[in-house]
């Protein structure tokens, strides 16, 4: 009967070790995916300063922008997060409502889907510079368009509306900043113009440290 039972133990050892080298060769296999993702995501990262850098610069010269300022409204809707979902029901990288996503293209499931959500907030974005096409000096319109971005243009344009009948220049955004409500609306503008300035500063200096790199 001894001798009976090694023979029982014997392959139920030997399978065990089976079992156990696959295993740990599985482990192995999903560590080695793992690392090569990450070296992938390292490379996409020396590439681009932000997220969807690629994007952005495709998108940003059909509204006139340098593609940091559109990059800085990502961020401060969103930080780049295609998932995020505000306490008021804006949606996606861009914050978009549902009424505002679905007029500029969007369904229920491409509102999460980054490059879509991306797509549609500059297509909402050059609906808004359609309305302030009259203020012909960019930067200035540029400021009443991320605040009405921020806040929708009704508020901006009666703020608007205040300026000029107090005789003052409506075309000129720190004079009808003070007569925006909330006055977080105004925070924002100053926020997105800040970000984009930091990442104008930041993409100056990588073509400088390209340029010396290939001399």
């Amino acid at each position: 009967m001894r001798f009976k039972k090694r023979y029982v133990i014997v392959p139920l050892v030997v399978a065990g070790i089976v079992g156990l080298a696959s295993m740990v060769g599985g482990f192995v296999h999903e560590q080695v995916e793992e690392a090569e993702e990450i070296a992938e995501l390292e490379e996409l990262a020396r590439d681009e300063m932000v997220p969807y850098e690629r994007l952005f610069r495709e998108l940003a010269p059909s509204l006139g922008w340098e593609w940091e300022t559109l990059a800085a409204v990502a961020w401060e809707e969103s930080h780049f997060r295609h998932d995020a979902r505000s306490s008021m029901g804006a949606k996606g990288i861009m914050q978009l409502m549902d009424h505002t996503a679905q007029r500029f293209g969007l369904n229920d499931s491409t509102v999460w889907i980054a490059e879509e959500n991306i797509r549609a907030g500059v297509r909402y974005i050059q609906f808004l510079q359609d309305s302030w096409a009259f203020i012909s000096n960019k930067d200035e319109q540029t400021k009443f368009v991320l605040a009405s971005y921020n806040a929708g243009p009704g508020g901006v344009f009666a703020a608007r509306r205040v300026v000029r009948d107090s005789g003052g220049n409506s075309y000129v955004w720190s004079e009808v900043e003070p007569y925006v409500e909330p006055a977080s609306v105004c925070q924002y503008v100053h926020k997105v113009l800040r970000t984009a300035r930091k990442y104008k500063d930041e993409s100056i200096r990588r073509e400088s440290d390209s340029s010396r790199d290939q001399e």
